[in-house]
């Protein structure tokens, strides 16, 4: 009936007339942040009328948000990688600056990506713009003095691991724990038989999951080392079974050259937790899906190699006894860690080890982690903070229209 389109179109714009979106930016720098600012995204424009604008890439796309600079140009791990990407960093932060004097946003959300991050904070700060700081730098690994800054630049920080929120507080810092979103989101799509017919493989032995990182310059670095180990195992193991789930920034081009020869490695997009789920054992980059690996249960092993540049500065700069979230929230090593030096044939033993030990010797470490992560809605409680924050400032918010 095109007069009820006519009345519904009507509707729409009256209701938008009266009742302006809220301006929001949002930058993420990376794929693992991305997926959290995603979420919180999808929940913000649930209770609020919002225009999402900001730094990400088609994962902030399909969550509505209208992406001003990609950050796949400058998405890199290490501190010399930096050099190389220096010219990209500059147009992005020049890029964002100026979105940011144009939009005249409500408010500036930051999800993780710390070196960049803070410099945006600073500017909107210095312009009005209020800045919330979503999953913040991790402080209690590196400078301290970057508590400092965040004080000095950022009006609120919501925060997702337990120990974070007391650091904070001691420095003056609004803070609020969320817990951590994990617990809810990361669990297997499919059964067991279902995956392994899903992705076209019959294994008869031990199943290892790969996790080589989820930059470019991380899988380069880690997947010869990766094909090393594996090749040591083969010497131990028959009808060892091999899966590679990629990150949806990696592209397939980048690790074809990866996968000739003999070995049978099974790579494909996504599914990394039924991966993880269904296997005797992970190897991965150090990152959040350690995390990940251990909320699932997953006996892993955890590498890290960056540039030895890069190395020489972090040991300079960190101050943690563990790399991996896991042992660091435990308070000790539940996932054998092997950072910069690199060794295949150790690496295997230990694989071995664990193989023959399986799921039983983690579970009561496992079963600590998560009574130390709570059990919360983190993107629920993140969007009444924000939205609790906003009303603080701003009164009454926009609803989200119910006429769309």
């Amino acid at each position: 009936m095109p007069w009820l389109t006519r009345l519904s179109n009507t509707l729409q714009k009256a209701n938008s007339h009266n009742n302006p979106a809220l301006k929001i930016v949002v930058i993420t720098g990376e794929f693992s942040g991305e997926i959290h600012a995603y979420h919180l995204v999808k929940t913000l424009g649930n209770s609020l009328h919002i225009e999402f604008s900001g730094m990400g890439s088609k994962m902030l796309q399909e969550a509505g948000v209208r992406v001003i600079y990609d950050y796949s140009k400058i998405s890199v791990t290490g501190i010399s990688e930096i050099f190389g990407k220096l010219k990209y960093i500059q147009e992005a932060l020049r890029t964002m600056k100026q979105h940011i004097i144009r939009e005249n946003p409500s408010l500036l959300i930051l999800v993780d990506f710390p070196g960049f991050n803070l410099k945006i904070a600073k500017f909107a700060k210095a312009h009005g713009v209020p800045v919330i700081y979503f999953i913040p730098p991790q402080v209690w690994a590196w400078r301290k003095s970057r508590i400092l800054k965040i004080r000095e630049r950022v009006n609120k920080v919501i925060c997702i691991l337990p120990f974070e929120k007391k650091l904070y507080e001691e420095y003056g810092v609004d803070v609020t724990y969320v817990g951590h979103p994990f617990l809810n989101t990361v669990k297997p799509v499919f059964s067991r038989t279902e995956f392994y017919k899903k992705i076209g493989v019959k294994h008869e032995g031990p199943v290892i999951t790969i996790l080589p990182g989820s930059r470019e310059n991380e899988v380069s670095k880690h997947m010869p080392i990766l094909l090393s180990i594996i090749t040591k195992l083969e010497q131990h193991i028959h009808n060892l079974t091999i899966l590679l789930p990629l990150a949806e920034n990696i592209d397939f081009r980048i690790i074809d050259k990866y996968l000739t020869g003999p070995r049978a490695i099974r790579a494909f997009k996504g599914l990394s937790y039924d991966a993880m789920a269904y296997s005797d054992l992970a190897i991965a980059a150090s990152g959040s899906v350690t995390l990940e690996a251990a909320i699932i249960g997953t006996p892993t092993i955890v590498i890290y190699k960056i540039s030895l540049l890069s190395y020489l500065f972090a040991r300079m700069l960190v101050d943690v006894q563990y790399i991996s979230l896991p042992n660091i929230i435990a308070g000790k090593e539940i996932f054998p860690e092997f950072i910069q030096q690199l060794n295949p044939e150790k690496i295997a033993e230990k694989a071995l080890y664990m193989l023959n030990n399986g799921r039983e010797s983690i579970k009561d470490d496992i079963k600590a982690i998560h009574d130390k992560l709570g059990t919360f809605d983190s993107y629920q409680l993140a969007n009444d903070e924000i939205v609790q924050f906003l009303e603080h400032i701003y009164g009454t918010l926009p609803k989200t229209p119910s006429v769309r």
